[in-house]
């Protein structure tokens, strides 16, 4: 125990209601009254131990990338030249929407090919039927004939082998032609082609060179790669889309702390660009490697992007919460003091104060959990214990 008066400052405790603060007035006004005038001087706050909700927390710093399944590099399938473009860089499109027109002989090809194999498959169908009628009228005529004994057994044998054989060949050709049709049409759909333009192939006069780029997600436009006039080929990429509706953050944990963090639970990020706005999300992956060098794990959160606020490569600070809310006492972080090791905290008492070793426990929001050494009721300092702690070791 040793009395403030010898610390040379004014030792005023004050106690803020909302924070559950209690006053500590100095027990020597004179004392007071000369510290005041000291420049240097500096106050003594001390706050009253209750017990309150406290969650586990471990703090990390993150980058922010997009999932792997929400980007898009598109380039055409086959070479041609650009001749319409409806999207640019920052476009906002939709999935199926139209990036691009490109004019390309093979396009040309591949739909003259894809209404021969529609009109093989027609003729096939056609001639399956009448050979088939054709084979079913012989077989009812002769069987009726057999049954007159009209004619003889092997000739309604014959008729019978007939229809089955005309069934037969009439199921392989069919078979044939529509596997024929069914790679033609994908042929058209690889190209860019949707499902309403092929099918009104059949009813055009004249075929057009052209095929189109569609978005295959919705998202924004990042890169376009393209200009009217230019020739391209297979190995092009024109465009890359992105959707930031949902991102990744991957944060780095030290593996002291790997037990501690598990799939599933809520992570708190904030940015530097937007300060005052809290983004939420959970954890989705923990890293089975350890980073050599820093010694650290990756933690991947998957989180809401608000207004697409959040950027790729931009760095946030990551709040994982490992442990339950739960009612403990606690102290503000700054009440804890290292003493050769040891964790120690000044608690008011009487006209001084005393310092006390605690055993801390989980920290959140600033607060640090007291396993042991506190009591509800204690007074503790949270703010000029430093000069306390220097004052003690001098004593």
């Amino acid at each position: 125990m040793f009395d403030r008066r010898v610390i040379g400052l004014v030792l005023i405790a004050s106690i803020s209601g909302a924070c559950n603060r209690a006053a500590n007035p100095p027990a020597n006004p004179p004392t007071a009254q000369a510290t005041t005038q000291n420049p240097a001087s500096q106050s003594i706050e001390l706050e009253i131990v209750t017990p309150q909700s406290i969650s586990g927390t471990i703090n990390a710093t993150g980058k922010i990338l997009v999932p792997e399944d929400r980007t898009a590099v598109i380039g055409p399938v086959n070479a041609g030249r650009i001749v319409r473009l409806y999207a640019g860089q920052g476009s906002r499109v939709r999935k199926g929407q139209r990036l691009a027109d490109l004019e390309s002989a093979d396009i040309d090809q591949a739909q003259s090919d894809y209404l021969k194999a529609l009109a093989d498959a027609e003729n096939a169908r056609r001639t399956a039927a009448a050979e088939i009628k054709l084979a079913q009228a012989t077989y009812d005529r002769t069987k009726v004939l057999y049954e007159k004994t009209i004619v003889p057994g092997k000739n309604l044998q014959s008729a019978e082998h007939d229809l089955e054989v005309a069934k037969a060949t009439a199921e392989s050709s069919i078979a044939s032609t529509k596997a024929a049709l069914t790679a033609a049409r994908r042929k058209l759909t690889v190209l860019g082609m949707s499902n309403a333009a092929i099918d009104a192939l059949s009813k055009k006069s004249d075929l057009s060179a052209v095929f189109s780029l569609n978005s295959p997600i919705d998202g924004i436009v990042v890169e376009r790669n393209a200009t009217i006039g230019a020739s391209v080929d297979t190995s092009a990429n024109l465009f890359k889309i992105i959707d930031i509706s949902r991102v990744w953050v991957d944060a780095n944990v030290f593996e002291k702390d790997l037990e501690r963090v598990r799939k599933g639970q809520e992570v708190r990020l904030s940015v530097t660009a937007f300060p005052q706005a809290k983004f939420s999300g959970r954890v989705i992956f923990v890293s089975s490697v350890v980073e050599p060098d820093s010694r650290t794990v990756k933690v991947r959160t998957e989180v809401t992007n608000i207004d697409d606020r959040l950027k790729p490569d931009m760095f946030a600070n990551v709040q994982i919460v490992t442990d339950i809310n739960r009612s403990a006492i606690s102290v503000p972080q700054s009440a804890v003091l290292d003493d050769g090791g040891k964790s120690v905290v000044f608690v008011a008492d009487g006209n001084g104060y005393k310092k006390k070793f605690v055993t801390p426990g989980i920290t959140g929001n600033d607060r640090v959990e007291i396993v042991d050494g506190l009591s509800a009721g204690d007074k503790v300092v949270v703010k000029g214990n430093y000069l306390l702690l220097q004052q003690s070791k001098s004593e």
